[in-house]
């Protein structure tokens, strides 16, 4: 992958998440527990071996440039190559139907023209939860000859969909440039198949796990499968790390008279009371006789003694007083704002 480098959009946001985006883009919405959806794009392209990757920002970038700063744990912090933070537009979509502006690309093609030793570019979205090699679909679209390779996965009824990323030649991308000088409104994925049409462009489809996150249901169903232990697999392979901000924590403390079921709880927290189906992130504390069913809950979290919440996401830093109830429905959950007490 010497002749590759990477771009990624984070430019771009979604809507029905409430107060989880009031504060932060997509990319950087907390997964997992400990993760970021950033952290499997930029996984993704290290761990094919691409080391020259450019991170196209959002107008709300502070908390994912919080998360990602110089790229040290990505490996991509050094002085040949590594992450390079871009600029995104004004012009760019607020929704996740627009994820490939071309004016984010125009406003970054220096970072395109300076990258003469690369051949090929892998263009991939911020919001993919998978692990994603794309040394099989750059030799793909090598063999292929086509002047554009593009991802897709199939859904749990077999239909192929659009995987957000794609192999294009950086010639391509700098003939686009050219072409389109103050076409800033365009869909630079639309604009590639109307250019060079199904002749022209290559088809690869990847049969592994694949969440692609654009609405609320996508988000929690997404935290759902973790609790299955063959996509949680799946997703965290051994050979295929998925590398994160580090936060080191002591480990959970699990107290006498506490029940956990079907959860997943990382370091940090202290649990005395009932867990069950939910996905904890770090330093959550869940007092003695509180209940959390199929609840989301960011870091920081504190759910008081005698508290019953269920169906919910609970953002950083959010408190829930002794003896309240909560519940959202299982579509539907109730989503509490950063830094609230209740």
């Amino acid at each position: 992958m010497n002749n590759v480098f990477g771009i990624v959009f984070a430019n771009y946001n979604a809507t029905g998440f409430g107060e989880l985006l009031h504060r932060r883009t997509i990319a950087s919405l907390p997964f997992a527990g400990r993760y970021r959806l950033i952290d499997f794009a930029l996984s993704n392209m290290v761990n094919s071996g691409i080391g020259t990757v450019g991170l196209i920002m959002p107008t709300n970038y502070r908390s994912l440039i919080d998360h990602v700063g110089s790229g040290k744990e990505w490996n991509l912090s050094k002085k040949i190559g590594g992450l390079f933070i871009l600029p995104g537009t004004v012009f760019s979509g607020s929704s996740n139907t627009q994820k490939f502006m071309l004016s984010d690309l125009l406003v970054n093609h220096r970072y395109i023209e300076r990258r003469a030793d690369d051949t090929y570019a892998v263009i991939s979205s911020a919001s993919n939860v998978c692990s994603l090699d794309y040394t099989e679909m750059i030799e793909q679209h090598i063999e292929s000859g086509k002047t554009v390779t593009f991802a897709y996965f199939r859904d749990e009824n077999g239909a192929e969909k659009p995987l957000d990323c794609f192999v294009v030649s950086r010639a391509t991308l700098l003939g686009i440039i050219e072409s389109y000088p103050k076409s800033s409104h365009l869909d630079l994925v639309e604009l590639l198949e109307r250019e060079y049409g199904a002749d022209s462009t290559g088809r690869y489809v990847f049969d592994a796990y694949v969440r692609p996150i654009e609405t609320i249901e996508d988000y929690i169903k997404a935290n759902q499968d973790l609790l299955d232990p063959q996509l949680h697999k799946q997703l965290f392979r051994g050979d295929r790390a998925v590398f994160t901000k580090v936060q080191d924590e002591a480990p959970t403390i699990y107290n006498d008279g506490c029940e956990v079921k079907n959860s997943l709880i990382p370091a940090g927290c202290n649990i005395s009371g009932k867990v069950e189906n939910c996905v904890l992130a770090r330093s959550v504390v869940v007092e003695e006789g509180a209940s959390l069913k199929n609840c989301i809950v960011f870091q920081h979290g504190t759910i008081k003694r005698g508290t019953v919440v269920e169906n919910a996401i609970l953002d950083k830093y959010v408190t829930i007083s002794s003896s309240v109830r909560l519940c959202g429905g299982t579509e539907r959950p109730l989503i509490i704002g950063k830094n609230l007490t209740l």
